[in-house]
């Protein structure tokens, strides 16, 4: 039971233990516990992190520590995913096909660049040697899974084959599709809440000679589903649905050296290109907008290390990112002023000096600087520049026990369809407000403090058994923050740099595990203002608490147990927002999986999510959540 190597808050492979940050990672294992089929299954349990959208897929956006959207940046095998339009995801992706994922919650500028305000996410695509054994040549998984709510039927297929002993491929295809609506707690029908997905994946991976490798990846994502045009939004008027198709493409190839006797290189370097795209048909009149965002870039750092004695190491890491953004629209085959034709080059420079003094102290400075260029058709050009400096300090007195803190600036540079939107944001009849560019938008920016405990030992209580504790505070001042601000005198819609806020917040993690049985839970308080207004802030969630607790029967092969979630109401609104009250709902779970005889490799998952069928809509979500729902998975590992 060791702890993850994670990489998303120094660049650099440590422990989540090490790591002077907030870290969470969510594995295969726990997502196939829970049975995810989107992404927010896959973050549910993680404190600090929620997701908004309801059960629309084409809705759904991740919100860490208050902020969402733009604010938090995501990446998947190594590429920045920067689409961005009102009302819709942001990422498309299958659980399926995914090995783990990293959140760190906290800014990750200094690193990351724009962006990474509220945190980063860093997705990870399965591999084939996760399927094949030492010595095995060919491999793979089917898998079956059926959910009683909206009648949602899913399949999947993975083969991974050895080419040479330095070589191996994957190919995944993955199916979901809901027959019908889902209902809530109360029964109601939860209007636009199906989906027909397809999702595939093909990754190769080469072990060359003298310590080089390469691996490539090509990830794609279709979801063909009626929504609201406002994807989050809970309208049921038809005269708002649109029939969308949304593609999401991603090709990346990644070169790593890694070499344990070589003190000077220690590179990875990521070349990608991801291409979101949305063709959608407004159901009432027939009218056809098209939407699509290309980025491609590439991620270089290497690290240099170097000791003086044996009390006193340092560990250099330095490079750079570039990356360009494209997007284009049309509607009825003319431009459309709503999503503009625009693109942007960003260049960020990056270092940081890792210098641990006597395995007591770990001091961590480090420093990125980003350069935008943004310019749109009709429009006026803008460029821009950002210094974002990071220094944390982590301090372990005894073996197992740790305390850290640090101070990040961070930032997020506005979106081109933010600097450059135009034409009918909606209309009364004749009477049309309209969206007004704003090319000098200045990025909103971020001073962040935190400070941690972290707690890890094996044998505490039991043999073989380990206890972790984790605990975080931090307060963050933020400028700029750039709001859509509405006129109904002028009929005239802009986003504006007008608010100075305030998040700050505690989150605890607390988790046993043994052969025989297993517990965790989870806390997280946020409170923020918005103090140019005097008001709370509207994205801010309830007081979370989560809970797990579980049974393992090695004799049996089973694993099985209860998970929660408690969330307080939210009366902590601005002025003309409606309050959310608090709720709590149970699952649970059972797994069985097969160690030895003719049924080796089988896997049987069994849950029941909302048991005791809640009816409940958390505060970030305008959309009503699923009632009671069973599910069921089969799998099949050869």
């Amino acid at each position: 039971m060791l702890d993850p190597v994670v990489v998303t808050a120094n660049r650099t492979g440590q422990s989540i233990q090490e790591a002077p940050a907030s870290i969470a990672v969510v594995d295969r294992e726990e997502m196939d516990r829970m049975q995810a089929g989107t992404i927010e299954d896959v973050l549910q349990n993680v404190p600090g992190v929620n997701v908004s959208g309801g059960p629309r897929t084409g809705g759904m956006n991740v919100n860490i520590r208050g902020l969402g959207g733009d604010r938090v940046l995501t990446r998947v095998d190594g590429a920045r995913m920067n689409f961005s339009r009102g009302h819709t995801a942001a990422l498309y992706l299958d659980p399926a096909v995914l090995d783990n994922v990293e959140v760190l919650r906290g800014p990750g500028s200094a690193l990351f660049g724009s962006g990474a305000m509220g945190g980063v996410i860093n997705y990870r695509t399965r591999t084939a040697s996760e399927f094949l054994k030492p010595g095995q040549t060919v491999g793979g998984k089917v898998g079956f899974g059926y959910e009683s709510n909206g009648r949602q039927w899913n399949t999947s297929v993975t083969g991974a084959a050895r080419l040479t002993e330095s070589a191996d491929v994957l190919g995944s295809v993955v199916f979901r599709r809901g027959l019908e609506n889902m209902d809530d707690g109360a029964g109601d029908e939860i209007p636009y809440s199906k989906d027909d997905i397809v999702s595939g994946l093909l990754k190769g991976s080469w072990e060359l000679a003298d310590h080089h490798s390469l691996e490539a990846s090509v990830l794609h994502f279709q979801n063909d589903a009626v929504v609201p045009s406002s994807t989050d939004t809970d309208t049921t008027d038809p005269g708002l649905a649109v029939d969308r198709d949304t593609k999401q493409t991603t090709a990346a190839l990644s070169y790593r050296y890694d070499n344990p006797d070589d003190r000077l290189f220690d590179v990875q370097s990521t070349i990608y290109v991801n291409r979101t795209g949305q063709d959608e048909i407004r159901l009432a009149d027939s009218r056809h907008d098209e939407s699509e965002l290309l980025t491609y870039g590439i991620d270089f750092a290497n690290s240099s290390r170097f000791d003086f004695g044996e009390s006193f190491r340092n560990t250099l890491t330095y490079g750079f990112e570039y990356y360009h953004d494209r997007q284009e629209s049309g509607r009825n085959g003319a431009p459309r002023a709503e999503f503009p034709e625009a693109e942007q080059d960003v260049v960020g420079l990056f270092i940081q000096d890792q210098i641990e003094i006597a395995d007591l102290v770990t001091i961590t400075p480090g420093v990125r600087y980003d350069r935008f260029d943004r310019s749109a058709t009709g429009q006026e050009s803008s460029d821009d520049g950002r210094l974002s400096p990071r220094i944390a300090v982590a301090v372990e007195p005894v073996d197992g026990l740790s305390f850290y803190g640090s101070y990040t600036e961070a930032f997020r540079a506005p979106t081109l369809t933010e600097l450059y939107i135009g034409g009918v944001h909606f209309a009364f009849g004749p009477v049309q407000n309209v969206w007004i560019a704003n090319p000098d938008l200045k990025p909103e920016t971020s001073k962040n403090k935190e400070i941690g405990v972290k707690f890890d030992r094996d044998d505490v209580f039991l043999d073989d058994d380990r206890l972790t504790a984790r605990a975080a505070y931090f307060w963050n001042d933020y400028e700029d923050f750039i709001e859509t601000t509405v006129s109904m005198t002028r009929m005239t819609t802009q986003s504006t740099n007008v608010t100075r806020a305030n998040i700050r917040g505690f989150e605890l993690e607390l988790a046993y595990d043994t052969p025989y049985v297993f517990a965790s839970v989870g806390y997280s308080q946020l409170r923020g203002e918005d103090e140019t207004a005097g008001e709370p802030l509207a994205s801010i969630p309830g007081n979370t608490f989560t809970g797990v607790l579980g049974a393992r029967l090695p004799d049996l092969d089973l694993e099985g147990g209860w998970r929660m979630q408690a969330v307080s109401g939210q009366d902590r609104v601005p002025a003309g927002t409606s309050e959310t009250p608090g709720y709590a709902v149970h699952d649970l779970f059972v797994s069985w999986l097969p160690q030895d005889g003719v049924l080796e490799g089988a896997r049987v998952d069994f849950g029941v999510s909302n048991i005791f069928d809640k009816e409940y809509r958390p505060h970030l979500s305008a959309v009503r959540y699923p009632g009671r729902t069973f599910k069921v998975g089969l799998s099949y590992t050869f």
